[in-house]
C-alpha cells in the first residue's frame, strides 16, 4: 500500500523534487509560497517529472518552449507542444507527460491563484480565473519575442538581493493581457461557425473535468449547456472525432488514476469514490480502457 501523500503538484511538491540540487544550480527560483520561475536550464524537468502520470496542478503554469518538444494531456485532451509555442494551465487542472524529446527546455512560472488575483486586480480576463482551463498560442516571431523578454524581465527581476513586490505584480499584470490580446488575435481568425463549435467542445471538456467523478449521462450535461443530447453529441464528435462517452469515460479513468497513484485508498473505496455500483465493474471498467487492473496500475 502507498503512503499517503498530496494529490496536487504544487510549490511544496516541486520544492522537494528540486531538494537534492544546490540553491545556486537550480532552474527555479521561489518568491514565498505562490510564485516560481523556470529561467535556465528547463531540460531539469525531464529528470524529476514522471511520464504517463497525471499530476493535479495547485496553480497556474504559463511560459514557452525554448527548444524541443512535449507530448501532454492537459484535462483529456493530448496535445504536442514544440519551439515556439506559449502554452498556459490554469489551476485544477490534470496534467500528464506522455514523452518529451531529449532536447526539451521550457522556461515560464507557476503563480498560485491568490497572488494572481492580487496581481490582476478587477482586471483579471475570463478565461484566467476559470477552473481547469487551458490553452496555446503560437505567436507571430515579434510578438513572441515581447512575451520571451517579459519573462525574462521577471527572471532579473527575482534574482536581485531585493526588489519592490508592486513591480513583480506588474509584470505579470502585462504577461497575463499579452497573453490574452494574442489569445484573441488566434480566436478572431476563426470562422463564426467554427468558433461556436469550438466553445461548446471546450465548455463541455470544463465541465466533464468538474463532474465526471459523479455524473456520466449525456443529459446532465446537456442540460448544463442547455442544448439537446443529440445535438451536443454531434458536436462533440464533430469537433474532436471521438464521442461524448469516450471523453467523459477519458475523464473517469484519469481521477481513477489519480486516486491510485497518490493516496492509501482500496481499490473499493477508489471504486465507491467514483460511483461504481461495485469494485467488480469498476475494474473490469478500468482494465478495458487502460489494459491494467486497477492494482498493477498502483504497482507499476
Amino acid at each position: 500500500m502507498k503512503n499517503r501523500s498530496p494529490e496536487r503538484f504544487s510549490f511544496h511538491e516541486l520544492k522537494s523534487m528540486l531538494s537534492g540540487i544546490k540553491s545556486a544550480d537550480a532552474p527555479i527560483k521561489f518568491i514565498g509560497k505562490d510564485i516560481a520561475m523556470l529561467g535556465r536550464d528547463g531540460k531539469t524537468l525531464q529528470n524529476i517529472l514522471q511520464t504517463d502520470t497525471p499530476y493535479i496542478m495547485e496553480d497556474c503554469r504559463m511560459g514557452f518552449v525554448k527548444s524541443g518538444s512535449i507530448r501532454l494531456m492537459v484535462n483529456l485532451i493530448e496535445r504536442e507542444y514544440s519551439a515556439g509555442t506559449f502554452p498556459f494551465i490554469s489551476a485544477g487542472s490534470i496534467l500528464q507527460i506522455n514523452g518529451m524529446s531529449e532536447d526539451f527546455d521550457l522556461r515560464g512560472m507557476m503563480i498560485s491563484d491568490a497572488r494572481l488575483k492580487a496581481a490582476m486586480g478587477g482586471a483579471m480576463p475570463a478565461w484566467c480565473g476559470g477552473k481547469a482551463t487551458f490553452f496555446t498560442i503560437r505567436p507571430a516571431d515579434e510578438d513572441a519575442a515581447t512575451v520571451r523578454q517579459m519573462f525574462g524581465t521577471v527572471w532579473d527581476l527575482i534574482n536581485k538581493e531585493r526588489f519592490p513586490d508592486e513591480t513583480l505584480n506588474g509584470l505579470i499584470y502585462s504577461i497575463i493581457h499579452y497573453y490574452n490580446y494574442l489569445k484573441n488575435i488566434n480566436e478572431d481568425t476563426l470562422q463564426p461557425e467554427t468558433s461556436r463549435a469550438k466553445e461548446l467542445f471546450n465548455t463541455f471538456i470544463s465541465l466533464v473535468n468538474t463532474y465526471s467523478k459523479h455524473e456520466r449521462k449525456m443529459a446532465f450535461y446537456a442540460g448544463k449547456m442547455c442544448v439537446t443530447p443529440r445535438y451536443l453529441g454531434t458536436v462533440v464528435k464533430q469537433a474532436s472525432g471521438i464521442t461524448a462517452k469516450e471523453w467523459i469515460d477519458r475523464a473517469v479513468v484519469t481521477n481513477a488514476k489519480v486516486m491510485l497513484k497518490y493516496s492509501s485508498r482500496q481499490v473499493a473505496e477508489v471504486a465507491y469514490a467514483l460511483d461504481f455500483p461495485n469494485v467488480s465493474f469498476f475494474c473490469k471498467f478500468f482494465k478495458h480502457a487502460t489494459g491494467q487492473t486497477p492494482q498493477e496500475y498502483r504497482m507499476k
